[in-house]
């Protein structure tokens, strides 16, 4: 990958990212204030590069910034997750257990999700691998099934054959 002015290098990890980025992409350490300055920030300014960057969120949790986006949520280790992740991408808590409120960009409380992304999945780690949870959750509907391959337990739409996260067939799963 090509350095371009403004890019930098996080202090923690040493993951090259855009500079764009208010939090590395890899391990989520914030950007150093020395990495804004005029050695490793000043020059070309690419937000609007990718679609997600220049974004008008204020920030409500440490300098998360221009990447949090409505629904994601933060875990209980600090990590940012964006909001079709049903378990944390760095320590993988499950997000209906690890989810911090934390206001601006936070858990999205209310749930809702109109096609019922990342829903599921604590609930059936909870009851047991393969268990069914026959609550009624937003974004369910009859049909719709938990796939049971061991450490996925993700939620299936009824018209799918095979996992979408892990690609197990249908049969692996268990209907809710």
């Amino acid at each position: 990958m090509n350095r371009k002015p403004g890019d930098w290098d996080c202090r923690a990890c040493q993951h090259l990212n855009f500079s764009r980025r208010d939090i590395c992409q890899r391990c989520s350490e914030p950007r150093g204030v020395a990495d804004r300055g005029s050695g490793g920030g000043g020059g070309g300014d690419y937000a609007s590069f990718g679609g997600r960057g220049g974004s008008s969120f204020g920030g409500g949790f440490g300098a998360a910034g221009s990447d949090v986006r409505p629904g994601d949520w933060y875990c209980s280790c600090g990590a940012h997750n964006f909001a079709s992740r049903s378990s944390c991408f760095k320590c993988s808590a499950y997000k209906e257990e690890a989810a911090v409120n934390s206001g601006a960009g936070g858990f999205d409380g209310d749930m809702s999700r109109s096609r019922g992304y990342g829903f599921g999945s604590g609930a059936a780690a909870a009851a047991g691998a393969g268990a069914a949870r026959t609550t009624n959750r937003p974004g369910w509907k009859s049909g719709d099934w938990i796939c049971t391959r061991s450490g996925c337990n993700e939620h299936n739409f009824a018209s799918r054959m095979e996992c979408f996260r892990c690609n197990a067939p249908r049969d692996s799963g268990t209907e809710v």
